[in-house]
């Protein structure tokens, strides 16, 4: 795969020999230890034949992403799609390629009439938090406390602690994200916002919670990690310890009407913070 400039080609997955080398490409990314924790090829197959999508991105006509999405309903928003799982090859990670993906997902969905998209992710991760929020548009409203549990032989990437995800909403028929895809939204001002964390450096230079206060202001400001994967490579303890705090801090934030409306990476005196904005009572048109 050329990783420098790569050319991908984006295409609707059919076949069993394509989902193979999804699971193939699966354990790559995860560091899964054999097939059983894979999602398996008939799991792909059943999705692409009954109105979900799977979606592979090819660099050089070698899979190096993927993406698959399965059809929701509720009383409250009809019919939706709910994207399970995203994954791309470590190797093409600075690839732009799940946003390739996930743009193709919106522009098929839009097509199909779909309004809403959801998925959810790791909140301590800054680049899925980057792409998910800040490039695409979504929000998030609901926090999943340990969402898939504990699975015995799961990867080796940030397992071992809870795995709480946050809930994305992504509107895909609205002004918000309309404007946000086109880069003619600009972003929120930061420095408008509270800041709800305080966060110093412990004796091997990684970054800690020292204090956490309640939200009060209409416009809050949550800090995570620059790098939490290497945390948690490091120092599972304190890993751990941003997972219970943020979790409370986040659980409290929604429980008060508020919504993870950016993500910013701001650099002030020589310093990188990443910073989740939220407001409160905020209505997406």
């Amino acid at each position: 795969m050329n990783k420098d400039s790569p050319k991908i080609q984006i295409k609707d997955l059919k076949t069993n020999e394509e989902f193979f080398a999804v699971i193939e490409l699966q354990k790559i990314i995860w560091r899964l230890r054999d097939n059983v924790d894979c999602i398996p090829n008939h799991i792909f197959k059943a999705v692409s034949e009954i109105g979900g999508m799977v979606l592979g991105a090819y660099c050089d006509d070698v899979l190096a992403g993927f993406l698959m999405a399965i059809v929701g309903h509720t009383e409250a928003n009809g019919l939706f799609h709910h994207s399970h799982i995203l994954g791309v090859h470590p190797e093409m990670k600075h690839g732009n390629i799940g946003y390739r993906l996930k743009m193709a997902h919106y522009n098929r969905a839009r097509q199909k009439g779909i309004k809403k998209i959801t998925w959810t992710f790791d909140p301590l991760l800054g680049p899925n938090a980057n792409l998910n929020i800040a490039k695409l548009g979504g929000i998030v409203r609901d926090y999943k406390v340990d969402y898939y549990g504990d699975v015995p032989g799961e990867s080796d990437l940030v397992s071992g602690i809870p795995s709480d995800r946050f809930w994305v909403e992504w509107f895909i028929q609205t002004k918000h994200v309309a404007e946000r895809l086109e880069r003619r939204h600009r972003h929120f001002d930061p420095t408008n916002f509270t800041g709800l964390t305080e966060v110093d450096r412990d004796e091997k230079g990684l970054q800690k919670i020292t204090d956490f206060s309640k939200p009060e202001k209409n416009r809050v400001a949550i800090q995570i990690p620059d790098d939490f994967q290497m945390i948690f490579d490091r120092d599972l303890q304190l890993a751990l310890d941003w997972r219970t705090k943020t979790r409370d801090i986040f659980l409290t934030c929604f429980k008060q009407n508020y919504t993870v409306v950016d993500f910013v990476r701001v650099t002030e005196n020589g310093k990188r913070g990443n910073y989740y904005l939220l407001r409160k009572d905020l209505k997406i048109k």
